[in-house]
């Protein structure tokens, strides 16, 4: 609309002063305008590039999470992307408290997915990989030398 009024005023400025600068101008302005629409439209889509990695808030609640867990030893790695507008992905390597049975590290995994879903309700899929510390690594983890009250 404010493209249009500049062309309407370019053109009736020009007929009534008979001088062409008034055009010239009202089209130079109608380019600036539309240099400006293109940038803030570029801005605003950047934000919904699927690829990029999800907002840091998302990222520091769910590792925040992830650190809470009692059976969780270490975060070693986490990973997020968007998938979608309103969609995430979420991928952590975690490092267990040495000890479960591999049926208590199912159900633990099914809990952190699902409070990982609760908190962050755009991460609709959700991985988690399992590290596997080898002996002298794990004789220093947080729950072996009692920093997260373990063994």
């Amino acid at each position: 609309m404010l493209g249009v009024t500049l062309a309407i005023a370019g053109m009736a400025l020009h007929m009534v002063t008979g001088q062409v600068v008034w055009e010239a101008s009202a089209s130079l302005a109608i380019g600036a305008l539309l240099v400006y629409v293109a940038y803030r439209l570029g801005r605003d889509a950047r934000d919904q590039l699927i690829g990029e990695a999800a907002d840091r808030e998302a990222s520091g609640k769910i590792r925040e999470l992830l650190r809470a867990q009692p059976e969780i030893d270490s975060v070693e790695a986490l990973f997020t992307m968007k998938t979608g507008l309103d969609s995430a992905l979420v991928a952590a390597r975690v490092d267990l408290v040495p000890g479960l049975d591999s049926e208590r590290v199912e159900d633990v995994a099914v809990r952190i997915k699902r409070s990982i879903a609760r908190t962050v309700p755009e991460a609709d899929q959700i991985f988690l990989d399992v590290t596997d510390r080898r002996a002298e690594e794990a004789a220093e983890s947080p729950a072996a030398t009692g920093e997260r009250g373990g063994a």
